[in-house]
Formats: structure tokens, sequence, C-alpha cells
């Protein structure tokens, strides 16, 4: 290699290193600017994130105070609704056995009840939502039951009136709690069907398969076609008798005994007995008789009317304060004691 060649790697190497240096040199120089840069990058981004949850959270609060403000709105406007409701259904107890009074201002009452229940419905949450439907609920099988009763009312008036209140309710309680207490769900209505004919004095014996009362007041028994349809959820599909031996059909297994069918023709018995004096005496008729046992057997609650009303509509106001707890503890969470540790 020449001294020219030589030469010129020599000027090349160097040239190479001197702008090697020079990088490597700007580099280190540049190292603090670059470390300040991204510390005030992360600061920035740091305070823009602090900010953005700062928002966030004022906008969860804007959001829960506009919530709780709608729901208390809401909720007072059904408070109102419900206790107008309380105050007209509250007038046919008053004289619930004498003139039917006139039920507008209640049926109008209980439609705005349930466009306030609606209205807490949107605002929730569920418990409110159900505790006010009771009371809307109460209120309406009240207002029902009252239209519903009036000559049943007139009859019991009759009652009230010869001072046998008691007795007659004990009679009717009696016949009541034997069909619907101990006599399985699927014979009461052919339990029904059958004391209703026994108190008319008809020598019926007590039905062999289950029958039910269809529209029109006629009595249909169970068919073969009907179970079929069913299929393995028919009342005459084939089970087991808890004794043993063959396969029977499912009713004939909760078949009430013959000691249960003995008390209720024995309670009807006693029934017609304390009526023997009121029909003697002209303050009732025989269809109000029998008109008065088959509310007793049919009522959802009670053997009379007046405290099947009290069970119904009386509840309108617990149902209410009930409404009204609830609603506080929804508002103010803060303000309920804690459950006690255990």
């Amino acid at each position: 290699m020449t001294a020219a060649w030589i030469s010129a790697f020599g000027a090349l190497g160097g040239v190479a290193f001197g702008t090697i240096t020079a990088i490597v040199a700007a580099r280190i120089q540049a190292r603090p600017a670059h470390r300040a840069a991204e510390a005030a990058h992360a600061q920035a981004e740091a305070a823009y994130r602090a900010a953005l949850d700062s928002a966030r959270e004022q906008i969860k609060g804007a959001a829960a105070q506009s919530t709780g403000s709608a729901r208390r709105q809401a909720y007072a406007a059904f408070i109102n609704e419900a206790h107008k409701l309380q105050l007209a259904v509250e007038k046919f107890d008053k004289d619930f056995y004498g003139p039917t009074v006139d039920t507008r201002e209640a049926r109008e009452a209980l439609d705005r009840v349930d466009k306030a229940a609606a209205l807490v419905l949107l605002e929730g949450p569920e418990e409110v939502t159900e505790a006010a439907w009771e009371v809307y609920n109460e209120g309406s099988a009240g207002v029902r039951d009252y239209e519903q009763s009036g000559d049943v009312r007139a009859s019991w008036a009759a009652v009230i009136e010869a001072g046998l209140e008691e007795e007659l309710h004990m009679a009717l309680t009696r016949v009541r709690h034997g069909l619907r207490d101990q006599m399985q769900r699927l014979w009461q209505a052919t339990g029904t069907n059958w004391i209703l004919e026994a108190a008319r004095g008809l020598e019926t014996p007590f039905p062999p398969v289950p029958t039910h009362r269809e529209y029109g007041g006629r009595t249909v028994a169970y068919s073969a076609a009907q179970e079929g349809r069913l299929g393995s959820f028919g009342a005459g599909r084939l089970v087991q008798p808890p004794g043993g031996g063959d396969p029977v059909p499912f009713y004939e297994t909760v078949r009430p005994p013959a000691e249960l069918i003995a008390r209720l023709l024995a309670n009807v018995e006693a029934y017609l007995w304390v009526c023997r004096p009121l029909l003697e005496s002209g303050a009732i008729t025989s269809d109000q008789m029998h008109g008065m046992l088959q509310y007793a057997l049919t009522a959802p609650h009670e053997a009379s009317p007046e405290r099947e009303f009290s069970r119904t509509a009386g509840d309108v106001g617990n149902d209410l304060l009930h409404f009204v707890d609830v609603a506080q503890r929804v508002l103010n969470p803060q303000e309920v004691d804690p459950e006690p540790s255990r």
C-alpha cells in the first residue's frame, strides 16, 4: 500500500471518528433537555388526567344530584296522590253497611295513583316501585270489592240489626276454613259447588272427580280429553298412591277424606241454623242467605265484606307508610342505621 493510500485512509478515519465523537457529544448534551421534556410531558399528562378525573366526578355528582332530585319529586307526587286515595276509600268505611257511596272520587284517585306509580317505576329503584304498586293494588282491590258487594252488604246490615253478626261470622268462618284451609286446591272449586248445593237442600253426594265452574254457571267435570292435552301436568296423570297399589289419577291421591266432607256438611247445617230466625222473620231471603255463603267461600281473605274490606282498602294507609319508609332509605342512605355486626 502506497503512502498516498495510507494517507487517504487515515484522513477518512479521522473524519469518521470526529463525526461519531460529535454525535455522541451532542447526544450526551441533549440528554438533560430530553429528560426535561419527558418530565414536562409526564407532568402535563398527569395534570390532564387529574382534570379529567375531576370533571368525571363532578359529572357523576351532578347526575346523582339530578337523579335524587327527580326521584324526590316522583316520590312526593306519589305520596300526595296515594294520600288522596286513602281519604277517598275511608269514606266507604264510615257507614259501610249503609247505602252504597258513589265511588267515582275513589276511582279517579286510583287512576292518579296508577299514573304516579308509573313515574316511580321510571325513577326506581325496584324496592320503591314494588312498595308503590302495593298501595295501588290494595286500593284497587278495596274499591272493587266495595262496588261488587252491595247485595251482600245489604244482607249483612239485616244480620247486624238482628244482633247476630258474631254468630253468623263464626259459622261462615268454619265453613270457609274447612274448604280453603283443609281441602287441597284441586278440589276447592268442587267443594264450593257442593257446599252451595247442600245449602239449598239438594241431596247430592260429594263428586267422585273434581269439577270446576265455567262461564255461564256450568259445572263441568274433568275429562280425559282435557287431561290428555295437559300431558304429564294434568290432574288426571297416573301416579302411585301413598298406600301403594296400582297407579291412579293424581286427583284421587289428594281427594278430601270422608271425615272432612262430613265436617263441611255439619258446618253448613250450623250456618243454616243461625240463619233460620232471620229467614222466619223475613229479615233476609233465601237468596240473600246463599249470597252471604258464596261470598264467604270466594272472598280472598275474610268471611264478611266489612272484614274483607279492612284487609284490602283498609291497608292502603299501612302500605303508604311502608312506601314512605322505603323511599326515605333510598333518598337518605346515610341516615339508615347500619346493621349490627354479628
